[in-house]
């Protein structure tokens, strides 16, 4: 995402500008709302989310530190009891999208 705002010329009329605005809504959403888990499949690691979060963002993210907050935030994510190893290494715990609309407290970008 940052490639296509980052290139000159590409986009026609006022669109570069429509784009900016649009990803830095959806940055702002991913703080206060499970936006993220949408961008995910029906069962996701925190792993493939904290990706979400780091691609839209344009930033890395602590690991940990991004675990305790998903999985402490209530009803953001839920633990499907199940494990994958898809990604390679050893298991990683499944969890689908939460009933929350809103995440108490936010889960904040990186300054």
């Amino acid at each position: 995402m940052p490639e296509l705002l980052a290139e000159q010329g590409r986009l026609a009329f006022d669109h570069r500008r429509i784009l900016t605005d649009g990803v830095e809504r959806a940055r702002a959403k991913l703080e206060n709302t499970p936006l993220a888990t949408a961008f995910c499949a029906r069962e996701f690691t925190v792993a493939e989310l904290r990706r979400v979060y780091e691609v839209v963002w344009g930033t890395a993210m602590d690991p940990r530190n991004f675990h305790r907050k998903v999985t402490t935030a209530p009803g953001f994510v839920i633990s499907t009891g199940a494990t994958t190893t898809r990604d390679g290494g050893r298991p990683a715990k499944l969890y689908r999208a939460g009933p929350a609309q809103v995440l108490h407290p936010p889960i904040l970008r990186p300054s």
